[in-house]
């Protein structure tokens, strides 16, 4: 997608949305509808996800929240602000490595709290190609880097805190 890359997507409103590319695979994120992405593979949608964000246990309504895309060629990196009981900083890089789309998640709050952020991804079937796949509900590959506020035990300065959130999720490609 042509775009200048100095520039944020909420500065370029004729954009409607973010792709990038790996052999016969397409990532889109649409402007509009930022919390959720579609993987492509020849021109056919295989793959939706839709972005979940808890805190505490308690999934966060994010559907108001104001993205911002900072263009690479090679990636698409989502990020915004939002605010839950504190500033929440939360930003997503969506990348093709070693045959597979990986998502990589970072937040950031200033309270200690228990962040969890992952895409529900849900399999489309090919021929239908707009109902979920009957096949079960697989279970996607995913690492938390960490449970959040394991550090603040060994925090010199804990008035300084600040709670951070690391996980990576992917599906890997090779299997089509």
């Amino acid at each position: 997608m042509p775009l200048n890359q100095s520039k944020l997507a909420h500065d370029l409103p004729i954009h409607s949305h973010f792709a990038i590319h790996y052999h016969h695979w397409t990532l889109r994120v649409k402007a509009e509808c930022s919390v959720m992405f579609e993987l492509i593979y020849r021109e056919q949608v295989q793959y939706q996800g839709k972005l979940e964000l808890m805190n505490n246990g308690e999934l966060l309504d994010i559907s108001q929240v104001q993205w911002k895309f900072p263009h690479r060629p090679d990636r698409i990196e989502q990020w915004c602000q939002l605010h839950h009981a504190d500033k929440l900083s939360l930003n997503m890089n969506y990348f093709f490595h070693d045959q597979a789309l990986v998502i990589e998640y970072l937040a950031r709050n200033s309270i200690p709290t228990r962040l969890d952020i992952r895409h529900e991804i849900v399999p489309l079937d090919s021929v239908e190609n707009d109902k979920p796949s009957h096949s079960e509900k697989l279970d996607w590959q995913r690492c938390r880097h960490g449970l959040p506020s394991e550090s603040i035990r060994h925090s010199i300065k804990p008035d300084l805190f600040r709670e951070a959130f690391s996980a990576t999720q992917w599906i890997v490609l090779d299997k089509m």
